[in-house]
């Protein structure tokens, strides 16, 4: 039995770890933001819980101690938001070095720490789309918006300590991750989405586009509509996601593998998709009818290279994009599942 600790337990990916942790016989507890409005999910699953502040290195060396397993998720992002650059700073940079310093700090008794990194370190929308597999190291860690830099941040100082303290810890980097529910209100997938991103648009082929998908919309009478978006050459974007269910088996895998020590890895799932063949089948299973439209912007086209994760410590995501939507449907219609929600 391993003593784990998960910060930002209980949020998408964390409840879920929890919850696969647990029914393997580990003990697992949870730093929490004091006030967490999603603290009852833990008592659902059986989580211990601990309340603590990431940027306070008192409550972070107090829940740090005693584990041997640290799987650090908290942070302050995107949709959670809007943070300041001060507060991206405190919660994800300061908080992670709080992490890092907590788990040396347990010598000999630390089996692993984790910290939890994100593809939006990387700039994934160049003109043309990228068409050669995205590994670890082949793009640059260039953003500049605060949530990504903070990650690269972050990613340097788990490379820091392993270096320097023989730190035995490791790089988790996400795709994009749907949880319960979640695929079929991807934005991207949802015409209402791009009515609102060309409206603000004063270039020409931005005007007419918008008011193209406006006339597309309109037929609708307003209603949902779905869209296969496809670059200026009709080339059907393509994207790597991930669903939580993957992640967990990631993390299920990569816990105290030592292998892993030192390094990063990304997480997606089996296979990207592209928009024409994904957003039919949502359509012929939801009765959402779809449009396809050519968009004058950059494209989303990229896939991730899985190998490093699948060669250190046999990372084998099996889900779909089909399976994902089925049972997002039967999620929807039933709830309950395998899968802790993003919200209770």
């Amino acid at each position: 039995m391993l003593k784990v600790l998960i910060t930002g337990i209980t949020g998408r990916v964390g409840a879920n770890i929890a919850q696969n942790f647990l029914s393997r016989g580990h003990a697992v507890t949870g730093l929490v933001w004091p006030g967490d409005r999603q603290i009852e999910k833990m008592k659902a699953i059986g989580a211990e819980v601990v309340e603590g502040d990431l940027a306070s290195s008192a409550d972070v060396n107090a829940a740090v101690d005693g584990h041997e397993v640290i799987i650090h998720l908290g942070a302050a992002f995107q949709a959670g938001g809007p943070f300041t650059p001060e507060q991206y700073f405190d919660t994800n940079v300061k908080g992670t070095f709080n992490v890092l310093e907590a788990s040396k700090n347990l010598g000999d008794h630390l089996k692993h720490v984790l910290i939890t990194s994100t593809d939006a370190t990387m700039f994934k929308y160049p003109e043309g789309g990228i068409s050669k597999p995205i590994s670890e190291n082949s793009l640059p860690l260039s953003t500049t918006d605060w949530y990504g830099y903070s990650k690269v941040l972050c990613e340097s100082l788990l490379n820091r300590y392993h270096a320097q303290d023989n730190l035995r810890g490791t790089i988790i980097r996400f795709a994009n991750v749907w949880g319960a529910g979640e695929i079929l209100k991807f934005g991207q997938f949802h015409l209402s989405t791009f009515l609102k991103q060309f409206e603000t648009r004063t270039d020409d082929a931005g005007k007419a586009t918008f008011k193209l998908l406006q006339d597309e919309d309109q037929s609708n009478g307003g209603g949902p509509r779905l869209i296969v978006a496809r670059d200026i050459n009709g080339r059907p974007w393509k994207k790597h996601q991930i669903e939580v269910r993957d992640i967990v088996h990631g993390y299920e895998r990569a816990v105290c593998s030592p292998a892993t020590f030192g390094n990063v890895y990304q997480l997606g799932s089996m296979e990207p998709f592209t928009w024409d063949v994904l957003v039919p089948y949502i359509s012929e299973k939801t009765g959402i009818p779809y449009s396809t439209f050519d968009l004058p912007m950059n494209p989303t086209f990229y896939e991730y290279d899985l190998s490093a994760a699948q060669r250190d410590f046999g990372y084998a995501p099996s889900l779909s994009v089909f399976e994902m939507v089925d049972e997002a449907i039967r999620y929807n219609e039933e709830g309950g599942g395998a899968i802790v929600p993003t919200q209770v």
